[in-house]
C-alpha cells in the first residue's frame, strides 16, 4: 500500500458530497467534480 503524500489532505464537497485529495496551500480549493468551492477538510 503507498503512503499518502505529506503535501496532500482530504477535503469533501458540501454540495455533491465528493472526497478528494487536494494540497492544503493551494487556493481556491475547489470540488473536481462539481466545481463548488464549499468544501471541508476532513
Amino acid at each position: 500500500m503507498e503512503e499518502l503524500p505529506r503535501d496532500k489532505v482530504y477535503f469533501q464537497c458540501n454540495t455533491c458530497g465528493y472526497v478528494f485529495q487536494e494540497d492544503p496551500f493551494k487556493f481556491p480549493i475547489v470540488c473536481p467534480m462539481c466545481g463548488s468551492e464549499d468544501v471541508v477538510k476532513i
